[in-house]
């Protein structure tokens, strides 16, 4: 008889021909598997099981609202039944939230995601899995492959996804379905669901950019920084700060004096907000945003007059930006600067806009490319060159430059 390679065929077709010519007996297997599933019930189940006086086998088993509730059977056998059943029963009970609680609040227990990480994860559930949805409503064991290819898809068509968004999705579906499968709550190898999925690249909404508002455009920059030193309060400088060192804008909002060198600053504190005990809360963190992020950042000459005016308004402040004793936000300086951007009749833009700025400037003046990443606080320069870096250079300028290059 010709010798049957598992490798060459399809899981189940082997097995059932591994049975129909006697290789192995399936029941048997079962059982087997049935009899180590039982035992690692047993095992992990967290309360003691004891005989009392009576004779009566005893145990608690977990209970929603009291935490745990009592139960007794005649026999130990009896009251292992018991124990098997219930877990038997509650895995069949797992929905996709179920999972994802579990998943997300053991990468926040040991330490793999940080609270605002964790708040953000738990909004995007929210938004791309609401109840409503028949994959929700499904036990975890139950959906398959294809369900979960129904529920991609339509969500990407429905909510318009981009591409970056969509990345948001399937870092929540990769981290649910691994979790589930080594909880054994399902069967699906979701990596290899997520690598043979194939959508097709239309499928995804474009976001149209308009370049001219992604940084502050050439002849804008020596107007707003005139304003701002023009204009000079605590709010003001901050945004000054950042014009002038590129720094995210919580790394500004959480700057110490401390912090402050001869021609340097060491950032290593950023404003966060995430939810504590139910609760929004915004503090600062003694870690910058990312691990490049806790950096070295060399300021030039300028900076140094605007350390000036910051110490003359708050010389004694915890904080180096603080308002009537309290630390300025990041929230209150995108306002203020909304509201400079609309005196000076020029497009509206967010703080991060300043952030881009200086990216693009360092990086247009030929600044060596280690140390824009440095400065910036990326891992590699590619980051700034491929989300940081518009041209904001006038018509004028373009033209020149276009005939100062091509000469011949």
């Amino acid at each position: 008889m010709k010798s049957i390679k598992i490798n060459d065929l399809a899981y189940k077709e082997a097995l059932r021909l591994a049975e129909k010519y006697n290789i192995i007996d399936l029941d048997k297997i079962s059982q087997s598997i049935e009899e180590m599933q039982r035992k690692e019930i047993l095992e992990n189940h967290p309360y003691t099981v004891w005989q009392n006086a009576e004779g009566l086998w005893l145990t608690y088993l977990p209970d929603e609202k009291k935490g745990r509730k009592f139960r007794k059977r005649r026999s130990k056998e009896e009251i292992e039944n018991l124990i098997v059943d219930y877990y038997h029963q509650q895995k069949k009970k797992v929905y996709i939230k179920d999972v994802f609680k579990e998943w997300i609040e053991k990468k926040l227990k040991y330490g793999e995601i940080q609270p605002q990480s964790y708040d953000r994860y738990c909004t995007d559930f929210e938004r791309f899995f609401p109840e409503k949805l028949s994959i929700c409503k499904k036990c975890m064991q139950n959906i398959t492959e294809e369900d979960l290819t129904e529920y991609i898809k339509t969500t990407i068509h429905e909510k318009h996804l981009t591409r970056k968004a969509y990345s948001g999705l399937s870092t929540l579906i990769r981290g649910i379905f691994k979790h589930g499968k080594a909880k054994g709550y399902t069967d699906i190898s979701i990596s290899h669901f997520l690598g043979d999925l194939e959508i097709p690249r239309n499928m995804f909404e474009k976001k149209l950019i308009n370049i001219e508002t992604e940084i502050f455009q050439e002849e804008e920059i020596p107007i707003i920084i005139g304003y701002l030193k023009s204009h000079v309060d605590i709010w003001n400088l901050a945004l000054l700060l950042q014009f002038e060192t590129g720094m995210r804008i919580g790394e500004v909002c959480a700057l110490r004096i401390e912090d402050i060198h001869e021609d340097h600053i060491k950032v290593c504190r950023t404003e966060v907000k995430c939810k504590i005990e139910g609760k929004s809360k915004v503090f600062a963190k003694d870690l910058a945003k990312t691990d490049a992020g806790n950096r070295t950042l060399y300021f030039p000459e300028t900076v140094k007059w605007t350390l000036a005016q910051i110490e003359k308004l708050n010389p004694h402040g915890e904080f180096l930006f603080m308002n009537k004793g309290k630390r300025i936000r990041e929230n209150t300086l995108n306002k203020r600067l909304s509201t400079i951007c609309e005196e000076l009749r020029i497009a509206h833009r967010t703080t991060h806009k300043i952030r881009r700025t200086y990216g693009t400037t360092l990086l247009d003046c030929s600044v060596a490319d280690s140390t824009v990443a440095e400065q910036m606080g990326h891992t590699d320069v590619s980051t700034t060159r491929k989300l940081y870096y518009y041209s904001n250079k006038s018509k004028e300028t373009k033209i020149k430059q276009i005939n100062n290059a091509i000469n011949y």
